[in-house]
This record gives structure tokens, sequence and C-alpha cells, in this order.
């Protein structure tokens, strides 16, 4: 039905840093690597499905990476990621 079409998938927009968003995201999974969504939304004071597509990006753009671990992904500081001061 749809032969030949391919759908090219992009990296998700990387929003404008949000209170810079980006620095405080690296600094909290480098002090404590492995959490979910959940609990950076909480120590960020955002909403949580405006942090999951921010975390989204941050992946995409090598920031950061995630695992899922049973029913929960959990987030983890890309060794030398972007975000981090050399």
């Amino acid at each position: 039905m749809f032969k030949g079409l391919s759908v090219k998938r992009e990296k998700a927009v990387m929003p404008k840093d949000y209170g810079n968003l980006t620095p405080k995201v690296v600094e909290l999974l480098k002090k404590n690597p492995g959490q979910t969504i959940k609990e950076l939304a909480k120590q960020l004071k955002v909403n949580r499905s405006f942090l999951a597509g921010y975390l989204k990006a941050l992946e995409e753009h090598g920031y950061i990476k995630s695992k899922n671990i049973g029913p929960a992904k959990v987030y983890f500081k890309k060794e030398n990621s972007k975000g981090e001061e050399k």
C-alpha cells in the first residue's frame, strides 16, 4: 500500500534552555545517577511531561543516556557529556 514510502526521523529539537536546565540535569545525574523522570522533576520543580521531552532531546544530543529497568526509565550522565565543564 505505501511501498517506497520512508519516514525520516529527525532529532528532537533542543528547547531554549529553560532557566539553565541542562547543566542542572547533568549535575543531578552526576551526583546521583539512575534517577527517574519523577525524581528529577521533583528536584527541578518542573512538569514531568515537559521534562520527559527535554530529557529525550538531551539524550539525542549526547548529554545524557537512559536505560529501561522494568517499567521505569532511568537516566545517567553520559561520560564526557556536552553539559559538563572541564
